[in-house]
């Protein structure tokens, strides 16, 4: 405890004494309104130049200079000049500069409003940090949530009409999984952010297929050294008491760039359902109820460092390592009711660790080399009891995974305003799984034991055309041949895609865009194994799992940069998902990922934002659609389920006050019911809440969130179809209160960080 205060002290203190060595603050006017693109000359008391700059959109100023004694000359065409000298390095606080005379027009008042959205060479474009001062998002993640048409559920992000999303940094994309990319973006200021750039279909020199969000960082080049970081810690209390924190360090020079990060997260959840099942089992219906709780707990360090060196002014050399190791994982489950008693107790542990390389020649050329290596051993304690039958084993798990990725792309300039580019990217993987029962009721259960390698080859070549036709019509069209293979299964495949801009006046925007993606389903699932749930239910694997192919039209009005109108069409071939069926064999529910025939969706989305004054500002989401998962084989019963389904969302943020700076933000959230396989779905709700306090200088937060205030946005299940009858009612811990501190020293700026994706790994 004792090294852990000094620790702390330290900390404080240096963090104190890197605040100290940089000269920063605000210009307002005489009504606290931030001026901006005022300059600020730095010069030593008899008057010799040090440096310059121009305050942002904010009105902040900084000077990364430590000198005792200095002079700033605050200069602006529609202000009165303001000199003043300081004897300290630090914060200069607000400087307030008055109107010149000749410009104060007492009886003219002009209003204006920064565009929400903006179309860019054939991307939705939004201002973060100007939707970001409407809100209570303090970081990059809270912005992307908040953008007009993103879902957010559960820590992962969707567009409505395009489904699921990618997001890439600065137009690259990473390979750290979504656990690690949400930690990233939790961990980097929103002011860092300059724009989003929303696609309904990427251009395939961004080596990613579908909707993509592409997050611009500000470019905050210095000459002179920086050291520069963020600390910041959270305490969550849900039904458990959970918490994390994290230390960001940023080293800059002329020729290289250092960034490490370190966070540790402690999780402690609840997890709970009620299963209640009409088993039909050789023509006698058995009615069979279970109610099942749980508890999953895990420690996760996540360490993050990169290098980046230019060897010229535009040839630059990335290097990366991200890890996440998480030892002693543990879920337990307990099961009781109508038809057996169980326990199941899982132990392990896991990790990743990832290293990339790349490099970005001046002549547009970008390649790179990207390895990654996982593994998660694990242990499974399983008593079972139903009726006088009893049953219990061991399992020894583990999976093994090492993957290889390397990429090589080129971009040309051509005449007159035509782009080409075209590349390569291959993907190499090996999987190694295994699964040993070791059973202490002396039944033999060697027929459950599997051991299973897959080889996992994607060869995709791409190349693409964009073109600018004046300052109204862009056009970008591209296609990306795959050639896939994993064991037996073999495919060649073709996946274009087109987006088409048209801006007929400044206030009607129209965008057309169409795309097809693949998506590949985890490797476990893909394994010949069973593993076992409680007394009633166990997850089989499916050996036969193929990819998905989807193809998605999006058609796009916007209004005035600001009011957005969106027609949609869906259809996914073999889309996988895991669903439950009850056993015709055995009084058992098993749970397989199973590929669909199709889905299909098609609708129409609107987004209404509106504001009181500077008081209240709003956005309205509505959307309406029409779903339908169709399998005509699924366990020999099949099913055609389809359904209407309505969103909407309310976003609010009331500002309390100006200084201190003190918002309120509280949101609301309705989906209908839905439809998931041969599943019906509840509807769902759901409010949450946000208070946040921000310093004068900007460099401390401090935010008080709550989430699902009424715990009421988790779906129950129900089949009622074809001899299948059962639902399966949640209890998530998904409501929650959460306190979070954040610090900034040295004018922090987080830097670009690549994304390793596990997505298809763990089970």
């Amino acid at each position: 405890m004792k090294q852990i205060v000094i620790l702390t002290v330290s900390l404080i203190v240096a963090a104190t004494r890197l605040a100290a060595q940089e000269v920063r603050g605000r210009v307002t006017d005489k009504n606290q309104r931030p001026i901006e693109g005022a300059t600020v000359v730095m010069q030593t008391p008899d008057s010799v130049f040090v440096d310059g700059v121009t305050t942002d959109s904010l009105g902040r100023f900084v000077f990364h200079r430590e000198l005792k004694r200095y002079r700033l000359i605050f200069q602006h065409l529609l202000y009165k000049s303001v000199v003043k000298d300081y004897n300290a390095a630090g914060d200069m606080g607000v400087v307030t500069m008055d109107e010149q005379d000749a410009y104060a027009l007492e009886e003219v008042v002009v209003r204006a409003e920064r565009p929400l959205v903006k179309a860019e060479n054939g991307t939705l474009t939004y201002d973060v940090e100007a939707l970001a001062e409407k809100t209570t998002a303090s970081n990059a993640y809270e912005a992307l949530a908040r953008l007009p048409g993103v879902l957010e559920q559960g820590g992962s992000l969707s567009l409505i009409g395009a489904g699921s999303v990618t997001v890439v940094l600065n137009g690259r994309p990473s390979s750290m999984s979504s656990e690690q990319l949400v930690s990233l973006l939790k961990s980097t200021p929103v002011s860092n952010v300059e724009k989003a750039e929303v696609m309904y279909s990427a251009p395939a020199k961004y080596r990613v297929r579908g909707a993509v969000i592409n997050l611009v960082l500000k470019n905050r080049k210095s000459e002179d050294a920086f050291l520069r970081g963020e600390v910041g810690a959270d305490f969550t209390q849900a039904r458990y008491a959970q918490g994390d924190g994290r230390m960001s360090f940023s080293f800059g020079g002329r020729k290289v760039t250092a960034d490490v990060l370190y966070a540790a997260d402690y999780t402690r959840r609840r997890t709970g359902y009620d299963f209640i099942s009409h088993h039909t089992l050789d023509g006698v219906v058995h009615d069979v109820e279970q109610y099942n709780t749980g508890l999953r707990r895990k420690l996760t360090h996540n360490v993050r460092t990169s290098l980046e060196y230019p060897i010229t002014e535009n040839d630059h050399l990335n290097m990366a390592y991200t890890a996440a190791v998480t030892p002693n994982i543990k879920t337990v489950e307990n099961s009781t009711g109508t038809f057996s008693e169980s326990s199941n107790v899982r132990k392990g542990d896991e990790q990743m660790h990832n290293f990339n390389l790349d490099y970005t020649a001046r002549w547009g050329m970008n390649v790179g080399l990207d390895y990654t290596y996982y593994s998660y051993p694990s242990v499974q304690e399983f008593c079972n009891r139903a009726g006088n039958v009893e049953q219990e084993f061991l399992a020894d798990s583990r999976q093994r995974i090492n993957r290889w990725n390397i990429y090589a792309g080129q971009t040309h300039t051509l005449p007159p305003d035509w782009s080409l580019n075209y590349g390569v990217n291959f993907s190499f993987a090996q999987e190694k799984s295994a699964q040993l029962y070791h059973a202490q009721d002396r039944n033999d259960m060697a027929s459950l034991n599997s051991d299973t390698k897959l080889d996992e080859r994607t060869y995709n070549f791409y190349a693409g055309l964009e073109k600018a036709f004046g300052e109204r019509l862009s056009l970008s069209l591209s296609a990306a041949g795959e050639y896939y293979r994993l064991a037996d299964y073999k495919q060649w495949a073709v996946y274009p895609s087109m987006q088409l801009n048209y801006i007929p006046s400044n206030s009607h925007i129209f965008q057309l865009s169409f795309s097809s993606d693949k998506a590949y389903p985890d490797y476990w699932s893909m394994q010949d194994a069973t593993s076992y749930l409680n007394g009633y239910a166990k997850v089989v694997g499916n050996p036969g799992l193929r990819p998905s192919t989807d193809y998605t039209a999006d058609l796009t009005y916007i209004l005035k940069s600001k009011y957005i109108f969106s027609l949609y069409y869906t259809h996914v071939k073999d889309l996988f998902a895991q669903l439950a069926y009850q056993s015709p064999d055995e009084l058992t529910m098993v749970y397989q990922t199973v590929n669909y025939d199709y889905e299909q969706n098609f609708g129409l989305s609107v987004i209404l934002p509106f504001a009181v004054g500077n008081i209240w500002n709003s956005r309205l989401t509505l959307d309406g659609s029409y779903f339908r998962d169709v399998s005509k084989d699924y366990h020999a019963v099949g099913f055609d389920n389809c359904v209407w389904r309505g969103i909407a969302m309310l976003n609010n943020t009331f500002r309390l006050s100006s200084k201190p700076a003190i918002s309120l933000e509280l949101n609301g959230l309705y989906v209908s019911p839905s439809v998931q396989g041969n599943y019906d779905l509840s509807s769902i709700w759901k409010v949450d809440a946000g208070l946040k306090w921000t310093s004068a200088d900007r460099k401390a937060e401090l935010r008080l969130t709550g989430n699902d205030l009424f715990n009421s946005a988790t779906p129950n299940a129900r089949v009622n179809d074809r001899g299948q009858r059962f639902e399966i009612n949640q209890h998530a811990d998904s409501r929650f209160l959460s306190l979070s501190f954040t610090y900034k020293f040295g004018g922090y700026k987080d830097k670009e960080h690549k994304k390793v994706d596990t997505s298809r790994f763990g089970y």
